[in-house]
């Protein structure tokens, strides 16, 4: 705000110097007695700040978000995994809601473990009425036991939508027969 000010006031300053100079008399020592030097009047204008952590509007008008889950495709609810061992877990969702997933959109872990996994990642694009994968890669934890992490997707608003889907494994450092 202070350097604001003191901008304008620099700038009303090279203004009354330039618009003086350009109204003296060209004759030197000649003044005018009608002559009435400019003044200029500072007046204090607020700019719209735009706070940068405030959702940003939906640029598409109103439309409603909604994702259906429709199917695990790869790691079956109590698949047994070694500790370390990669896993690469996907959902079949639809998008069941009038509005297209865009760039912003994400998933969001909601609770228990991530299992190395980001906590938020991009959704896919999907249009209204079509159906995609969510793929999400973990890492199968060193200590043994049953493992789930829950996911929810996000608009470009923040805001949570559709179904919740999630992983359940179980770690163990038994072999199994293949």
């Amino acid at each position: 705000m202070m350097k604001r000010r003191f901008f304008l006031s620099l700038l009303m300053t090279l203004m009354v110097s330039l618009i003086s100079s350009c109204m003296r008399s060209q004759s030197r020592d000649v003044t005018s007695s009608e002559f009435i030097p400019p003044t200029l009047v500072a007046t204090a204008m607020k700019t719209a700040t735009v706070d940068p952590f405030r959702p940003t509007e939906d640029p598409r008008g109103p439309c409603e978000d909604n994702l259906d889950f429709v199917d695990d495709v790869t790691v079956p609810d109590g698949t047994v995994f070694q500790p370390g061992e990669e896993i690469i877990k996907k959902w079949k969702v639809k998008n069941s809601g009038t509005c297209e997933w865009i760039s912003k959109y994400s998933v969001r872990m909601l609770s228990g473990s991530s299992m190395g996994a980001e906590t938020k990642q991009k959704l896919r694009l999907l249009k209204p009425g079509e159906e995609g994968e969510i793929e999400i890669t973990f890492i199968a934890p060193d200590e043994p036991g049953s493992y789930y992490s829950q996911w929810q997707a996000y608009n470009a608003q923040g805001k949570t939508f559709g179904q919740d889907f999630f992983v359940d494994i179980v770690v163990t450092n038994v072999k199994t027969d293949e």
